[in-house]
């Protein structure tokens, strides 16, 4: 059991390319290892945290609300790129949109998890899909990271970080006024 959800939460983040297009949006501007990890840190807490509890029907949001706050938070991480110099607070907008990333996470897996919950098993899969999303992630960062790197090292990092950030502000925008009109 604990497989085959992990396996689900591993997909889901792989094919969830807005929440890929969020993280990008936090790593491309992350200046050294500690502000990567607090960043990163902050998001997976805080998405975990709002995934338990919505999984658990403590916490609910209207999934096509929470999905246009999600498109709402990629447009934001890459328009913040493009106007705000020093980063220095970022964990913190990791933080506030990892909640919303969260009750979208569970938004697939609640379906999934409402017969486990009858048969009293709900720990077994819903840790295997949160392991799954961090281990995507995990895969992400570390192809991501030795590219920023390689870049830098060319001195080509400066110059490519706001062209990224355009497109990922404009996927954003379309994304948002999409979600919208689907409302």
């Amino acid at each position: 059991m604990f497989t085959v959800f992990l396996e689900l939460g591993y997909d889901h983040i792989l094919d969830g390319y807005d929440h890929l297009l969020f993280l990008a949006g936090l790593i491309i501007v992350a200046t050294d290892w500690r502000s990567l990890f607090a960043v990163i840190t902050a998001f997976t807490v805080t998405h975990s945290t709002t995934l338990v509890l919505s999984a658990l029907d403590i916490v609910w949001l209207d999934p096509v609300i929470t999905e246009t706050l999600i498109a709402a938070s990629v447009a934001y991480v890459g328009i913040e790129n493009l106007v705000v110099k020093e980063q220095k607070y970022r964990w913190l907008v990791a933080s506030g949109f990892g909640l919303i990333h969260g009750a979208g996470f569970s938004g697939h897996l609640t379906v999934l998890l409402k017969s486990m919950m009858d048969m009293g098993n709900i720990w077994e899969p819903l840790v295997g899909f949160n392991v799954g999303i961090e281990l995507g992630q995990i895969v992400v960062i570390a192809i991501s990271v030795p590219v920023i790197y390689g870049f830098r090292k060319l001195g080509k990092w400066d110059a490519l970080v706001p062209e990224f950030s355009r497109v990922i502000a404009a996927v954003g925008v379309f994304l948002v006024i999409s979600r919208v009109w689907e409302m």
